[in-house]
This record gives structure tokens, sequence and C-alpha cells, in this order.
């Protein structure tokens, strides 16, 4: 859900961490319907598939990541703020607020009868819809965009004036804070959505992403972590693994996987971009596999492929799917019709990214730090 930047282009590895998280969002979300009893070996798809959503984790890990990154390596800049908001702006809203202007403001004019209400859209524009939890139909996995622009908004003030090292320890303490918070709204019994969407409880995964920048800043643990690089691999894997029998699969609809289990897939998310970081896309076959030319031309255009896929499913995809298969549509065509919103979203970002998008990112030059 994050541009391309720096980092990115300079490590083929993280594009295709960013191709991995948006086919798993996209896949969990335009199969997130009834579908028709299947056969058992079947079943293991939708279970997989619903626990697509841990892309959104990983998006965020890689995203503190990214942005700690470049906001410590900018901390002497001139114009630290001016720069790093400008650029932000630059990849994020040209796009966001065309569809929003297209959607809910042209389109009014010219279609009568629209699959989605005009109404509850003011926290769309405002990015604040993960707080009022109200968004018009299809514009739900606008959540996580809010999510971002409030970390964006908030997180170079803390960068600004700490050291890699103080920076490590506050990152650690806020990953700790947002497993508390959690832990408290749930015993409350507060519902589900809210500790999903809410900006404070999932700041663990953007912390731990800023933290793992922070040890790259940091000689004495850079070079522990250069040297143990396979074992910071197999630990990623061991914390998501043993995260799987502890909270029923990353069930986040249960105590233990709304809690422990976001904790879990931050640290785990947050040393595989750490990992794939120091790997520079070359070091051994699963850092090749990750920079994979197709792979990666999908995490290029990854931002652009989640403003457009739930769209797409929501709005046009499933009213045809129920008109055509009935309301449990059989479980190998939701999965065929998946793989197509997916092609569909793909290229609608392609020509998204080189009619818009590019034309704007241009002029982030003007706000390189020298």
């Amino acid at each position: 859900m994050i541009g391309p930047s720096a980092p990115s282009r300079q490590i083929p590895a993280l594009d295709g961490i960013r191709g991995i998280a948006i086919i798993s969002v996209v896949l969990h979300n335009a199969t997130g319907i009834a579908l028709a009893p299947s056969s058992r070996w079947l079943h293991v798809l939708p279970l997989v598939s619903s626990r697509g959503w841990i892309g959104v984790q990983l998006f965020f890990a890689l995203s503190g990541f990214l942005i700690t990154a470049g906001l410590l390596d900018s901390q002497h800049a001139r114009h630290y703020f001016r720069d790093f908001y400008a650029k932000r702006a630059l990849r994020i809203l040209p796009l966001y607020y065309s569809v929003l202007l297209v959607l809910l403001v042209v389109l009014p004019h010219f279609i009568e009868k629209l699959p989605y209400s005009l109404d509850r859209q003011a926290p769309l524009w405002l990015f604040i819809a993960n707080w009022t939890k109200s968004f018009p139909y299809g514009f739900t996995h606008f959540w996580s965009l809010a999510v971002e622009e409030q970390f964006y908004l908030l997180w170079p003030l803390l960068v600004w004036k700490l050291a890699a090292p103080r920076l490590l320890r506050a990152c650690l303490w806020i990953a700790l804070g947002a497993l508390l918070l959690r832990a408290v709204l749930a015993a409350l019994g507060i519902d589900w959505w809210t500790i999903y969407s809410n900006t404070a409880c999932r700041m663990d995964a953007l912390a731990l992403g800023g933290a793992a920048a922070c040890v790259l800043r940091i000689p004495a643990l850079k070079e522990a972590a250069c040297k143990r690089q396979s074992q910071l691999l197999g630990g990623a894997l061991l914390v998501f693994l043993a995260g799987v029998p502890l909270t029923h699969m990353y069930d986040n609809g249960r105590w233990a996987g709304e809690t422990l289990g976001y904790s879990l897939l931050a640290a785990s998310s947050s040393a595989f971009v750490l990992w794939a970081a120091m790997s520079g896309g070359h070091a051994s076959g699963a850092a090749r596999l990750l920079s994979f030319a197709p792979l990666r031309s999908v995490g290029r255009y990854s931002y652009a492929i989640y403003i457009f896929h739930n769209l797409l499913h929501q709005l046009v995809g499933e009213p045809w799917l129920v008109a055509r298969f009935g309301k449990l549509p059989p479980l190998p065509i939701a999965f065929l019709y998946a793989l197509v919103v997916f092609a569909v979203s793909y290229v609608a970002a392609f020509c998204s990214y080189h009619a818009l998008e590019k034309h704007f990112l241009k002029l982030k030059g003007w706000f390189e730090r020298g």
C-alpha cells in the first residue's frame, strides 16, 4: 500500500515482499463471500485465503522500515519535514483523490442509480475512516490507507531528534504498548473490527518495521545481523509458525489472535523485511525468488492494485458472480474469479501508474535530500 521509494528500488527483494502482500490481500478480499460446499481437499483454499489479511501486517512492517530509514537518513536535512510530507503527498494523494473524485463526485452526475451510497464519505476525504468506521459500500479497505496516513503524519515528529539507538528503544516500547492496548480493549469486550482497524492497536507492525531500520544504522547490531542472516530468516519463520497453534491459525476474531497474534505477525514480518533488506536480492535462493521479475512488477504497482481491487470486486464483480452462479458460487469458480479480479486490478494499476502517478512521482526530485 506504499509506492516505490528509494530503498525498494535499490533492493529488489523488498518489491517482492510487496508483491506477496498484495496477492494475499486480493485473494482474501475477493473470496470473502459465502461459497458452496466442496470436496474436503478444496476446503484448504478458503482457510488460506481467509488469512490473507496478514498481507496488511506485512505492508505495515515494510512501511515502517522504509519510512523510518528515509527519515533517519534525512534527519539533518534543511527541509526535513517539508521534503518528507511533500514526497508522501506526491506518492499517495493523486491516485487516492482521483478515485474519490471520479466515484463520489463525477459519476453521480451521470449515473442515477449507483451500487454504493454517497453518504458517510467525509471520513474518506479526511483519512479518518478507520476511526469513524463509516464507509460507502466498496471502500472498506481504505481503512488501512487511513492508518498509513496517520502514521506518516506523526512518525517524523518522533524520529526528528532521536538517534537510532534511542529510536530503537522507543519502537520496542511502542510495540509493547500496542499489545497491551489490544489486550485491555479485548478484555473490555471491544469488537474485533475496532481493534483491527485502530491505528494505535496496529502500531506494533509499523514500529517494529522502524526498529528494523534502526538496526541497520547501529554498527554493532548491523554487523551481528549481517553475520546471522540465515538465522534471522529462520527465526522469522519460527515465530510465524509458533503463532499458528497459539492463535488458532491467526484467527483475529478470537482473543489470542487479536492480541498476541498481531504481535507475532509484526515481529516475524519485521524480521523478514530486515532479512530481505540485508540480502540485496542476491545472497540466497529465497532472496532471488523475491527478486523474480513478475513478483517485483506486482509489488511495484501494489498501491494502485490495493486501491482498485476491492472496488472492482464489490461494485462490479461480486454482483455479476451472484447473478451468474447464485448466492453460493462453487469454490473453484470463486477462486478463478479472484484471479480475474487480481489480473484486472493489475492492468488498471499499470495504466494508472503510467498515465497518472509517475508524472507526480517525477516531482519528488524537487524534494530529494542533497
